[in-house]
């Protein structure tokens, strides 16, 4: 057991859990991050670090990487302590020196304790779609990619872009400076979910030659000599299947998220991925456990980044307010 008890274990470090540190920081109170990914910043620098993010105050648009950057110089100024690779397993309260603490395990055997916590998890753990193709998971890190985190890796190869929401099209995109042209863009019905401007811009580029949409097809093999070669594409309409050049499979299907041990702690739920919490104070149904950001629910909550922030501010001020007495209204940051 770590010797160091903190006012405030925070559970994530994306944008919601490096404001709640900065919160928590600019109040004295110390605090200890533990993330379940290698890296900080959650979910934004996992699955798009180099997507342009535009609903963030204060930035008319911003890469998710700098954005990251950013909230991490902020939330980090006051020495937290941050631990990664770490995925929380169990909590439990006990009594230590007149004190009501809660100590929370992770799969790495530490446990960790704190006078409360703030869960900032996004959706909890999170694993891409995948494929319906046999042994697809053996092409992964062999040209098989399921998010697009550094262009460069992608410069000169021929790539296939499966799905058909914002991602697929936004890279299909965002890929046209550095992918050998055309690139091919594969989705299984011949509606888009995606923004109706990238779709436009698309079919633009498609009628320069630059992109290809294939619908509705499908991707049923996979082929290449240790790396992908090629992946057959069948029209899902007539049945007929072609050949397609590739040296870069990219699938963007999306994610398939879950709680995984915190639907185990007792906290009362908001639908199946959400714990639900009082807007006024981000509690939870535990005492002493709040939270915040994407993992958070109530009755009409948007999941925004902003949203996520804001509610970080009120979680960290009612942690610091109930461990350290005061008020819950910080003082201003400015000098």
């Amino acid at each position: 057991m770590s010797e160091d008890v903190v006012d405030v274990t925070i559970l994530g470090a994306g944008p919601a859990g490096l404001a709640a540190a900065y919160y928590a920081g600019h109040r004295d109170g110390t605090v200890r991050i533990v993330e379940s990914l290698e890296q900080i910043g959650g979910q934004v620098a996992a699955t798009y670090p180099e997507k342009h993010v535009y609903d963030v105050a204060g930035f008319p648009k911003i890469l998710g990487q700098t954005l990251v950057d950013m909230c991490a110089e902020q939330g980090l100024q006051y020495g937290a302590d941050v631990r990664l690779g770490e995925e929380a397993k169990t909590l439990e309260r006990i009594a230590q020196d007149g004190e009501d603490l809660l100590v929370l395990t992770t799969d790495k055997g530490n446990r960790y304790r704190s006078r409360a916590m703030i869960i900032t998890a996004g959706h909890g753990a999170f694993e891409p779609r995948k494929l319906g193709v046999e042994g697809i998971d053996e092409w992964q890190g062999r040209g098989l990619h399921y998010v697009v985190k550094e262009k460069a890796q992608f410069a000169g190869k021929r790539c296939v872009i499966v799905g058909g929401g914002d991602s697929a099209l936004d890279w299909t995109l965002g890929l046209q400076d550095t992918a050998d042209l055309p690139i091919t863009l594969v989705h299984r019905r011949d509606r888009f979910r995606a923004l109706e401007t990238s779709l436009s811009e698309a079919l633009r580029l498609q009628g320069e030659g630059a992109v290809q949409i294939l619908t509705p097809h499908e991707v049923r093999d996979v082929h290449g000599d240790g790396t992908i070669e090629a992946v057959t594409i069948e029209n899902t309409a007539t049945g007929e299947a072609e050949r397609y050049d590739c040296q870069a499979l990219i699938t963007l299907l999306g994610f398939v998220s879950h709680l995984g041990a915190i639907a185990d702690w007792g906290l009362e739920l908001e639908g199946k991925r959400q714990i639900r919490i009082d807007p006024m104070t981000c509690e939870t149904s535990m005492p002493g456990v709040y939270a915040a950001g994407d993992v958070a629910g109530y009755p009409g909550k948007i999941t925004l980044i902003t949203i996520g922030m804001g509610e970080a501010a009120i979680a960290a001020n009612n942690v610091i307010a109930q461990v350290r007495g005061g008020k819950v209204q910080p003082k201003y940051s400015t000098d």
